[in-house]
């Protein structure tokens, strides 16, 4: 077959140009053997520097490549987590010596926790508290889990002197009762627990034992029991703080009461709840009798008033802690309005008359008191020292 001379000339255009348009693609298209597997792309034009071509070219094909790698998918950065703030960190020692030893200024008051379960708790409760103080204050703890104020499994009478001497005690510090609800022997018979001859029985001995700790421990506090999460137990231990409390009036010791700690507004138990530092935290563990770290500590908030108030009576230092709302100008009477005791009056000062019954019916009742004279509820006219109105000219 013989061609024309003119489509001769024409296919050798075409094939010119055809070759001319592939010497200008970048040299990493024109290596790409599965070019006809690839989808769409604008391939860049020109043909730059080796050093430029370095720079422009992508760290990966800008099309579809079957035996390309596939990019690794790190996850995204985890933020920290806010850290709590580190909990205080107290020593509860085991005598007076041992809070003591290798120390060059050994500590000069000792609080002693006698008790259970819940006093060794309170204890290290108490050498939470008292960390800004461990200089000057040791918590020394004598504790059997399960021991009460009955003499089985553990006779407190036979166990308090030596716990008494090793301790040295400024104040000392009782939690016993959560293990004492069972039968006591009554002559041939058992009385049941909180049953009327269980209570005599109970309060004797009791009585036998605060008697003991008054004549050897000097300044005692007995601590109340606190609620469970058992509701049947819990009404039982309400009744058993009942005896508890009149009989330490009774020896006149003091009584802390540390049951609203741990219920909520309906005065049901309460796992969680407000602590010492104001946040809300577990107060108790699942068995929902033991108490917490933070628990321990809000246990021993309400115990601690009354210790710093006798060490401070004991002739030490006043120690740091909650202010005494039944003392000083900022108790309940005080801000109804009846006068400060043991403080000096101002001899222009309004002489306030108002008596401790008036005080509390403003505070419980919210009856206001009568009005004195020269108060600022005294509405009488003219006021005092006011100098009265002169007499009108005679006619």
């Amino acid at each position: 077959m013989r061609l024309n001379p003119l489509a001769l000339l024409l296919l050798a255009l075409l094939t010119g140009m055809a070759l001319a348009a592939d010497s200008a693609r970048p040299a990493f298209a024109q290596n790409d053997f599965f070019f006809f597997l690839r989808p769409p792309a604008n391939v860049p034009r020109g043909n730059p520097q080796p050093q430029q071509r370095q720079q422009q070219r992508p760290p990966q094909n800008s099309g579809w490549w079957p035996f390309q790698p596939q990019p690794e998918v790190l996850p995204p950065p985890q933020q920290a987590k806010p850290q709590a703030p580190a909990e205080p960190t107290g020593v509860v020692y085991g005598s007076a010596d041992a809070a003591s030893q290798g120390k060059r200024v050994p500590p000069s008051q000792f609080v002693l926790v006698l008790g259970d379960r819940m006093a060794g708790q309170l204890a290290q409760g108490l050498a939470d508290s008292y960390v800004p103080e461990r200089q000057r204050i040791a918590i020394i703890d004598n504790t059997v889990d399960e021991s009460g104020f009955l003499p089985t499994p553990v006779d407190w009478l036979a166990r308090l002197p030596d716990a008494i001497a090793v301790a040295r005690p400024s104040v000392t510090v009782v939690a016993l009762g959560a293990d004492d609800l069972q039968p006591i022997k009554d002559g041939d018979g058992q009385a049941q627990p909180l049953t009327e001859r269980w209570s005599e029985l109970y309060g004797k001995r009791v009585d036998e034992v605060l008697a003991a700790l008054r004549e050897k421990a000097g300044r005692v506090i007995v601590v109340g029991l606190a609620p469970v999460a058992n509701g049947q137990l819990s009404d039982d231990y309400a009744k058993l703080n009942e005896i508890l409390r009149a009989r330490v009036a009774r020896a006149g010791l003091t009584f802390a009461n540390v049951w609203d700690g741990f219920v909520d507004e309906d005065g049901k138990y309460m796992a969680n709840g407000p602590a010492v530092d104001g946040q809300r935290r577990r107060l108790r563990f699942n068995d929902g009798v033991r108490f917490t770290r933070a628990g321990g500590r809000k246990l021993a908030f309400f115990v601690q008033k009354d210790i710093n108030r006798m060490l401070e009576e004991s002739g030490g230092a006043k120690a740091s802690a909650t202010p005494d709302a039944t003392s000083g100008p900022e108790r309940p009477s005080a801000l109804a309005g009846a006068p400060a005791t043991g403080r000096e009056t101002r001899p222009d000062a309004v002489q306030v008359s108002t008596s401790a019954a008036s005080a509390a019916k403003v505070l419980k009742d919210g009856v206001a008191p009568p009005p004195v004279r020269g108060r600022a509820d005294d509405f009488t006219w003219p006021p005092p020292g006011a100098e009265p109105a002169a007499a009108p000219p005679a006619r």
